[in-house]
């Protein structure tokens, strides 16, 4: 599903033209060797997962505010379902477990002001995705937001929220230097973020993000060169863990929790080749260091993720074009936590899809493969494979 939302967020717009995206997508994921054993939560055992699939319908629609401001707004909605048996050595038949619904819309407000020179963006998360989940939702919901599968936001709220920030550019070094800083209020409830951070539980309280970040982008010959770095910063959160009451009453047990700064850079080479519409040589990578509980750093919960590939655009017809790309993941995870989004991965993926334009049109199939390894990071674990197939078809109109 990841493609087809990346294919949603990533139309061209045009000044004064509104754009409408809506795709139809499905995934599915099978774990080998007998399947990863997830550790249970919310009072649940701990079971062996197998099987994820996930069917979705992303929405994108951006319409023109005046001359200068955009309005996008964004939703996501889909089931997911996981197929697990039990831990090894318990005689019991396959159980399944859906998680479905409607995601927090998300506001986006981005003006371009003093003729192009600063950008800037104003975002709200409006509350209507679901915030309350059963141990069998949450069972979905670890194995769904690993980023190994790249499978994108799951069908569940965080809260209502809030991002400001702004973008300056101008002209050095041969080419555009762009310096940005943004700050984000959370929402009240953020899951995902405990889970692929390492996080010992899921009631977790965020605390706000303050972004920094740095861009160059300048022509090499008759190639373009893209190079950004970011820094995201974390203020205090609040952990809540069930599983370790204080005293007779049974109350969560609370810990102030500090994650630690999220470093990325991202590199794109946009080669000017002929015959070839776009041809671009892309890397990403993103460090997490080690957060914090209690005032103390926590080890095991620093970790690196590498993405990279290739993605080409040849045309076939005067409106038809062939989309092709090559990807490949290199994920260290974290040895805090032996869930599957926090597993070390090593994978790589193939997408063919076309883009046929007809008028204000656009319609863009297209078909994933990929295939790779989860390995557990305690000690003398052993690496399952996994594979996944995924399909979709985004309907793009301009008006």
């Amino acid at each position: 599903m990841a493609v087809g939302a990346r294919s949603l967020s990533a139309q061209d717009r045009l000044i004064s033209t509104g754009v409408v995206a809506i795709g139809a997508v499905a995934d599915g994921i099978r774990i080998g060797k007998g399947g990863y054993t997830q550790p249970g939560a919310l009072g649940r055992d701990s079971v062996r997962v197998r099987r994820l699939d996930q069917v979705g319908i992303p929405v994108n629609v951006s319409v023109p505010v005046g001359a200068a401001w955009t309005l996008d707004v964004q939703s996501l909605l889909s089931q997911i379902r996981a197929a697990y048996g039990p831990r090894t050595g318990v005689n019991a038949p396959e159980g399944r477990a859906t998680l479905s619904g409607v995601s927090d819309v998300r506001l986006r407000m981005t003006g371009r002001l003093l003729g192009d020179a600063m950008v800037v963006t104003v975002g709200a998360n409006l509350p209507t995705g679901q915030t309350h989940l059963s141990g069998s939702d949450f069972l979905v919901l670890q194995t769904a937001s690993a980023p190994a599968f790249g499978l994108g936001s799951p069908p569940v709220g965080t809260g209502p929220s809030g991002t400001v920030g702004v973008v300056a550019a101008r002209q050095l070094f041969g080419g555009a230097l762009a310096a940005g800083i943004s700050y984000e209020r959370r929402g009240t409830y953020q899951p995902i973020a405990a889970l692929t951070a390492g996080a010992p539980s899921a009631d977790f309280r965020p605390g706000d993000v303050t972004r920094l970040s740095l861009g160059f982008d300048r022509l090499v010959g008759r190639h373009r060169l893209v190079l950004t770095g970011a820094a995201d910063l974390f203020s205090e959160d609040v952990l809540r863990d069930g599983a370790a009451a204080s005293g007779s009453n049974g109350v969560p047990a609370v810990a102030s929790v500090t994650l630690g700064p999220v470093f990325t850079t991202d590199a794109q080479l946009h080669l000017g080749i002929a015959r070839v519409r776009e041809f671009v040589v892309w890397g990403a990578n993103r460090f997490r260091q080690r957060f914090e509980r209690d005032g103390a750093e926590v080890a095991g919960s620093n970790g690196n993720y590498l993405d990279g590939g290739v993605r080409t655009r040849v045309p076939l017809a005067r409106t038809v074009d062939l989309l092709l790309t090559a990807d490949g993941r290199a994920h260290s995870g974290l040895a805090i936590n032996q869930g599957i989004a926090t597993a070390r991965t090593r994978s790589v993926g193939l997408t063919a899809g076309l883009v046929v334009q007809r008028g204000r049109y656009s319609l863009q199939p297209y078909l994933r493969g990929h295939t790779g390894s989860l390995t557990p990071r305690a000690t003398g674990a052993t690496s399952l494979p996994f594979s996944g197939l995924s399909t979709g078809l985004v309907l793009v109109t301009r008006f």
